[in-house]
């Protein structure tokens, strides 16, 4: 199903004569159905070289060869539990009584 508004013109090509496609009207989907007022339809490609109907060729989705996860530096800062400073921790130690 396809809408008039949203057929956007895109670079696909045939399978057939790796040509330009074009999509044909919409067909009536129910009894009823006037093609003329149709906003919403099932359409067919069409090759613009051979004229007949084809299926198309998409562009093949370009993959990673290294997990780009595995690249990614840990961070090596180190996580302070506290704001006090190693010698103040020492002097509160220090002073606390038990």
């Amino acid at each position: 199903m396809m809408s008039k508004k949203k057929i956007k013109k895109d670079n696909l090509k045939s399978t057939c004569c790796k040509a330009e496609i074009k999509y044909s009207d919409f067909t009536p989907d129910f009894i009823g159905d006037d093609p003329k007022t149709m906003t919403t339809g099932t359409c067919c490609c069409i090759c613009s070289k051979c004229g007949q109907q084809c299926n198309v060729m998409s562009n093949k989705r370009r993959t990673w060869t290294i997990n780009p996860v595995e690249r990614i530096v840990p961070n090596k800062k180190k996580k302070s539990s506290t704001k006090l400073t190693p010698k103040e921790l020492k002097e509160i130690h220090l002073n606390e009584d038990f």
